[in-house]
């Protein structure tokens, strides 16, 4: 597969060569674990631009791939030396270079890729981090909403009028149901191994110490995003 040449295996094998490490789950920076001592992990930034040069170098040597696939066999190839010489070689060699010409990387369209590789992870981030900022939160869960909603008509005649008349059909709908906010504390036991005591405390509940850390840092990332990326997402 094309994929496999710069996929986030090759970019960290090209980055921190012979570097330990382990990709738990799907192929996905999230799942990396670190386990070198002697390299630095690559930040996210610096695979996906290692990513997209590769896939470029990838693009670009093309030419090389279609140049293989239309050169003789090496068997036609020594047969024609044998019974043209080395020139009709060299020139059936050329015919197929010249049809496939060798590509180069370009600085700047490099730097363009990259440049648009840290947009993209700039714009995940982003709609990742502002889809948890919309979460409940937990501390204050959230009421219920409800409307009246028009689900058909019926015919009734009025009495008044002497006509008969179209009217709605309603029916209450929630739209949005409640969450009940979770207690800040809760009391956890521990009971220590050695004398079987066992000690009662008041605790911040850890659901509610996670999502508040979790929306700490989807904060950060949503305040780090530059402003052009959020008016291309909001375009």
């Amino acid at each position: 597969m094309e994929h496999e040449n710069y996929n986030l295996i090759k970019a960290l094998q090209t980055l921190t060569p012979g570097a330990e490490w382990i990709i738990r789950g799907d192929e996905v920076y999230s799942n990396l674990e670190w386990l070198d001592t002697e390299q630095e992990k690559p930040t996210e930034e610096e695979v996906v631009q290692k990513q997209s040069e590769l896939k470029y170098d990838y693009e670009l040597k093309e030419y090389q791939r279609k140049r293989v696939r239309e050169y003789p066999s090496y068997a036609d190839q020594f047969d024609q030396i044998y019974h043209e010489g080395v020139d009709a070689w060299k020139a059936s060699i050329q015919e197929v270079k010249d049809k496939y010409p060798k590509a180069t990387m370009d600085a700047d369209e490099l730097q363009a890729r990259q440049d648009r590789a840290i947009f993209d992870l700039q714009t995940e981030r982003y709609i990742k981090a502002t889809e948890r900022l919309s979460q409940v939160i937990l501390l204050e869960g959230r009421e219920e909403i409800s409307e009246i909603v028009t689900v058909g008509t019926e015919e009734v005649f009025n009495e008044e009028t002497g006509e008969v008349e179209t009217v709605n059909i309603t029916e209450i709908v929630i739209t949005q149901t409640a969450i009940e906010p979770l207690e800040e504390f809760v009391e956890v036991t521990t009971t220590d191994p050695e004398t079987m005591e066992s000690v009662t405390e008041r605790v911040r509940n850890p659901l509610v110490v996670k999502d508040e850390e979790e929306r700490v840092s989807a904060q950060a990332v949503v305040d780090a995003t530059p402003q052009a990326v959020i008016d291309a997402i909001n375009t």
